[in-house]
Parts: structure tokens; C-alpha cells; sequence
């Protein structure tokens, strides 16, 4: 499955007194990973609120499995499961170096109609077809 991957270095304002990740600064990374894949399939949030619309996330699932520690080099992989209905998207957190998995994750956004606030229960035709064609053009 294609996906988009983000290098990032923990930063010390990121950890706490034991040099390790704290909890709450996983979903950061995770947006920066789902900007980035946005980004890369042609669908960045300016372009999907130009078209009318807010992605707010819904649900985001966190399993920690080892701790990021401060200066770790990593990167982060985030990869499009659903997007007719909802946009799901699956993200994986690995050690740069040794590939290992650190951390899983998946958030679900929903598609809202601006400026009613009205929910839609199918994507937006241009969020299909955007992430449709790059799919196919990376050949996944």
C-alpha cells in the first residue's frame, strides 16, 4: 500500500523528565504525518476547505508499543485505508535506523459541509478522484 513518510527528530520540549516521549505529543506527530500525505495525494486541507469542506478527526486509535526517546530519529508512515465514506488513514511510527515499529495508529475524519456544519456520509467526489489517481499513478 502506498504511503507517505515524514522524518522527524524528537525535540526536547517533547519529552519529559525521563527523556521519554510524552503520551500526548503522539497525535502531533500523527497530524504532521496526515498533512503530509494529503499534501502528497493532491488534497491538502486548503483545497479541501476551498471546496466547502472541514475533515474534522472523529476517532484516533493510539497503540504505544515501545517509547520514543528524546533525539530519535524516526519516521513516520501514514497510508489511506478508506476515503469514499470516510477518510481512515493508518500510520506507523518506526525507528529510522533500525525500521522497528514504535507505535500504530489510525484516525477516521468525516467530511463536513462548511458553512451549515451539515455531515456527509459519502467523500467528497474530488477527495475520491484525488486519492483514486494518486494511487494508481504511485501503483498501489
Amino acid at each position: 500500500m502506498k504511503c507517505a513518510t515524514t522524518v522527524y527528530e524528537v525535540p526536547f520540549f517533547d519529552v519529559d523528565a525521563y527523556r521519554v516521549v510524552w503520551h500526548g505529543n503522539y497525535p502531533k506527530y500523527i497530524e504532521i504525518a496526515r498533512c503530509a500525505l494529503l499534501e502528497e495525494a493532491g488534497c491538502p486541507y486548503q483545497v479541501m476547505e476551498e471546496k466547502g469542506f472541514f475533515f474534522p478527526v472523529v476517532d484516533i486509535q493510539i497503540k504505544y508499543i515501545k517509547p520514543l526517546l528524546f533525539k530519535q530519529k524516526i519516521k513516520i508512515n501514514a497510508a489511506f485505508v478508506e476515503w469514499e465514506n470516510r477518510l481512515k488513514i493508518k500510520y506507523e511510527i518506526r525507528d529510522l535506523d533500525t525500521n522497528e515499529v514504535y507505535t500504530k495508529a489510525t484516525t477516521t475524519q468525516f467530511a463536513i459541509a462548511m458553512p451549515e456544519q451539515i455531515t456527509q456520509f459519502e467523500s467528497p467526489p474530488f477527495l475520491i478522484d484525488k486519492i483514486t489517481h494518486w494511487l494508481k499513478e504511485k501503483g498501489s
